[in-house]
């Protein structure tokens, strides 16, 4: 039997700090099934690569944009979106600043047999003052990192720009995608630093 795989879009600035959390919380997975592109936002200073050639695992890739957007990270998630979607059957965008339980990937294995067209889950937001954030599909509702999208489907639809991407991205989906089915995993699965 194949597992579905997992992969993360993660766009990186000059918060290596933050990306090291994060790639750490995937490396620490019960389910070995996902990948990384991580890709930073214009290129790498010498800095940058040394710390990135201290990962070895073959399961994280890294890019660069050719220059700085500067738009929250979204075209560098789009990148990665992009990159990832023929490798993976689910895309989680996420930030370098975010990081998943142990358990994150064995839990969405659970529901991926289903083929939903997204699945999401709850999260604990730093901007909330670490509180319990509880997530629904709706603007306002959801935050980058806290839903996974079916490959076939992300690759179709282009993460907006705005500061709102990931509210956007949602309603453009139920909008396109009015009949796929929808799961939730009643947990929360990872933290907004």
């Amino acid at each position: 039997m194949s597992y579905p795989v997992v992969g993360f879009s993660i766009p990186i600035y000059n918060r290596f700090d933050h990306l090291k959390v994060l790639l750490s919380s995937l490396m620490v997975q019960t389910d070995p099934n996902w990948i990384a592109t991580v890709v930073k936002d214009g290129p790498y200073t010498n800095g940058e690569i040394e710390i990135i050639m201290n990962y070895k695992d073959n399961r994280i890739s890294f890019i660069h944009t050719p220059n700085r957007t500067n738009n929250w990270g979204h075209t560098p998630r789009q990148m990665g979106k992009q990159l990832l979607a023929p490798h993976c059957d689910y895309v989680v965008m996420t930030g370098d600043d975010n990081y998943y339980v142990p358990t994150f990937v064995s839990e969405l294995q659970i529901l991926a047999p289903q083929a939903p067209g997204m699945i999401y889950w709850d999260m604990v937001h730093s901007h909330y003052n670490y509180q319990h954030f509880i997530s629904s599909l709706g603007f306002n509702q959801i935050d980058i990192g806290a839903f996974a999208t079916r490959s076939d489907i992300a690759s179709q639809i282009a993460l907006p720009t705005s500061y709102a991407a990931d509210g956007e991205f949602v309603e453009i989906y139920k909008k396109l995608y009015p009949n796929e089915l929808n799961l939730k995993i009643e947990k929360t699965l990872y933290v907004h630093n």
